[in-house]
């Protein structure tokens, strides 16, 4: 296979609201190509983007896959990405490794809050953007109303480029609103009387954008009135790609009506990989821009890396500078892991085709290739740079996750670790004050999909449990005590006998031992073993067996026995003492509490606010952006862990939130009483 010419290549991901028909486009695109020669269905689950079990059974994409096909002489390596709100790591990861965003919307649902989401994503990461209003054929399908909401949500300009015959059952095609050429069932047709008038003025809208690209265009539009189609597409592209417009297209994905014009229009309009003259990159030190058109080294992008069953390793690869070969060798630059290229593949969903390099600007797949993770870099030995990683959302949802046997116990914690490299938006970890395996992410689904793969590819059971609150205890009170341990059983006995003061200090300054012994009333080699003695009971806490913090004890007396005292009887002195004194202090429990970012549409609002007072949440502070309410809160770890299920419900899965650890703060009396008595109860 000869490489292809960068500018013989369009990279782009299409992503938007779970139902808006991204998949579904996909397959048609492959379709009209000639790449497959079945055309596939979601309700069928036979759509060659959607293949794991798990998504031919919930009917709707689960994870990123990528598909390459050629139409015309232009190569299109398209990705389509999961749409629902817990997968948006592999949102992140599809937008990191293209240069467009095709943003997909349904007609009848029109702009929802994942429209949102993803279209702000590819603006944080520097995707062109585009839009295609699908499913232009359903009953109550609108056009000109997403377009107007699109252009008063955006600051870029809003350039319809296709322009539907009819809506909803009476949708029979597109006309070009650039070149004023409509399409009924694909085939070359006349404007309908009654969208000329529209498709002029949308024309005009066109020229004026074009003109607008360039000054010499400018001039060349106020002396003449018009443009040739040459300019006009020139110009058009050159404001898309610097992100000063936004395209506009529509069609019927399912009834191949549009689409074709709209692989048209991705040929003329999507920037390729030679329009993109510089990547953002961190070198040892800083982060920088370098230009793609005088680095000459290695460096490519793992856009994602997946273990399938009977498919093994593979890596989706897209190479910004040189390319990848057989037998080349690499490494993976944030571990400096060296490499060897085996065999690379184009792929179209499960479907790998050999091929002889993952040419620069293209994207292809590696296989068993070691050290490869999601959002890694490759590069030249040695190298320096790596491609600008992008922070993942904090987790909103949270489970325990355990074996369902020892045996599966023993390897578990490696499974999760290469789910994790698949996918960094999860994270597992040991909280070592619940002494619980934590899995965290997105949402519901996409932990229950992790619960699948580990039984589907690593052969391993294990289930899910709310986790346990991270409690803390400590006092506001003081209290000053002595305890003397003597113990005497034949031979040498035990003895020795501590005064302790213990008080509180403030919030997050932790522990502080002081010593104020002296005239040797307790002998030197002694005073480590008291303070042992205190910091194992504070770790394993005295009324609910949650970890003591903020509190200071001073040992300001004590006696001894030349023969009987010893490290050990100090050290039992010392954890008694303080759990004498610690419950004359007037002890009370802390719990975590979370800043959350709550995003709800507007009519939803008043709704949430109810829900975040009963569940002891306070709320900072409110604003509003489009149709959008943020609303900033407090909400304590206990009711958090549920506040996604709650909020999915309320919102019909249209509201979302982000959170992240603020501080510790007194749990209220009666809590705190359930909380000691679950305790004593386990105990």
């Amino acid at each position: 296979m000869l490489k292809v010419p960068k500018e013989n290549i369009r990279n782009y991901a299409i992503i938007g609201a779970s139902g808006a028909g991204k998949t579904s486009l996909a397959e048609t695109m492959l379709f009209n190509a000639g790449s497959i020669n079945r055309h596939g269905t979601v309700d069928d689950g036979t759509t060659t983007m959607d293949y794991i079990n798990e998504e031919i059974e919930k009917k709707m994409s689960l994870r990123l896959s990528v598909a390459n096909l050629k139409w015309k002489s232009i190569k299109h390596n398209l990705i389509d990405s999961p749409g629902y709100s817990d997968f948006k790591g592999d949102l992140i990861n599809s937008l990191r490794g293209v240069e467009t965003a095709l943003v997909t919307i349904e007609a009848v649902n029109g702009y929802e809050v994942m429209t949102d989401f993803a279209l702000q994503y590819a603006s944080n990461l520097g995707n062109t953007k585009a839009i295609i209003i699908n499913k232009m054929d359903r009953e109550n399908a609108k056009f000109d109303e997403i377009v107007t909401k699109v252009g008063t949500l955006h600051e870029e300009l809003i350039v319809p480029l296709l322009i539907p015959i009819g809506l909803g059952h009476d949708f029979k095609g597109v006309v070009n609103a650039i070149t004023k050429k409509a399409f009924i069932d694909g085939a070359p047709a006349d404007i309908p009387a009654d969208l000329v008038d529209k498709v002029d003025e949308h024309h005009e809208h066109i020229v004026e954008a074009a003109a607008e690209s360039d000054d010499a265009l400018m001039e060349k539009y106020f002396e003449e009135g018009s443009l040739t189609p040459e300019e006009i597409i020139s110009g058009l592209k050159s404001i898309f790609v610097k992100g000063r417009a936004i395209p506009i297209l529509c069609c019927s994905a399912t009834k191949n009506n549009g689409v074709k014009e709209t692989m048209n229009l991705i040929n003329d309009f999507f920037p390729s990989p030679q329009d993109s003259h510089f990547l953002k990159v961190r070198g040892v030190d800083k982060e920088e821009e370098i230009n793609l058109d005088e680095y000459d080294k290695k460096l490519g992008y793992i856009i994602k890396s997946v273990s399938e069953q009977n498919q093994g390793d593979i890596s989706i690869i897209r190479m910004y500078s040189d390319s990848l070969k057989p037998g080349d060798e690499f490494e993976i630059s944030e571990s400096q892991t060296k490499n060897k290229v085996g065999q690379v593949f184009n792929i179209c969903g499960k479907v790998r085709q050999e091929t002889d390099m993952i040419s620069e600007g293209d994207i292809g797949v590696m296989v068993k290739v070691k050290g490869t993770q999601t959002a890694l870099s490759i590069g030249e030995k040695g190298a320096t740079f790596v491609v600008k990683p992008y922070d993942y959302p904090e987790s909103v949802f949270w489970k325990t996750i355990h074996a369902a046997s020892q045996s599966d116990e023993d390897k578990i914690g490696t499974a999760l670790s290469k789910i994790m490299h698949e996918d960094p938006s999860i994270v597992s970890t040991r909280d070592s004050e619940t002494k619980q395996n934590i899995l965290s992410g997105q949402g519901e689904l996409q932990i229950n999909l992790i619960i699948k793969t580990l039984e589907n590819v690593y052969n391993i059971h294990a289930d899910l449990t709310t986790p346990k609150i991270p409690y803390k205890e400590t006092i506001t009170g003081k209290a000053q005590v002595r305890y003397r341990h003597k113990k005497q059983s034949g031979g040498h006995g035990q003895y020795g006998e501590v005064y302790i003061r213990i008080a509180p200090k403030p919030i997050g300054e932790g522990f502080e031992f002081i010593n104020s012994i002296v005239g040797g009333a307790i002998p030197s080699k002694f005073i480590p073993a008291v303070e042992k003695g205190l910091v194992e009971t504070l770790q394993d806490g005295i009324i609910a067996g949650y970890p003591i913090v903020d509190i200071s004890v001073e040992l300001y007396d004590g006696t001894f026995h030349d023969v009987d005292s010893s490290e050990m009887a100090f050290k039992i002195a010392a954890r008694n003492a303080l759990k004498d004194g610690f419950v004359k202090a007037n002890p009370i429990i802390l719990e975590p509490i979370h800043e959350v970012k709550i995003v709800v549409p507007m009519e939803n609002m008043g709704d949430v606010m109810g829900i975040i007072s009963s569940v002891r949440g306070k709320i900072l502070g409110m604003s509003q952006e489009g149709n959008k309410q943020i609303i900033n809160t407090e909400l304590p770890l206990s009711e958090l862990y549920e506040f996604y299920t709650t909020l999915k419900s309320l919102t019909q899965g249209k509201g979302y939130f982000s959170q992240k650890f603020g501080y510790y703060q007194k749990l209220q009396s009666d809590l705190a009483q359930k909380v000691i008595a679950a305790h004593q109860k386990e105990e």
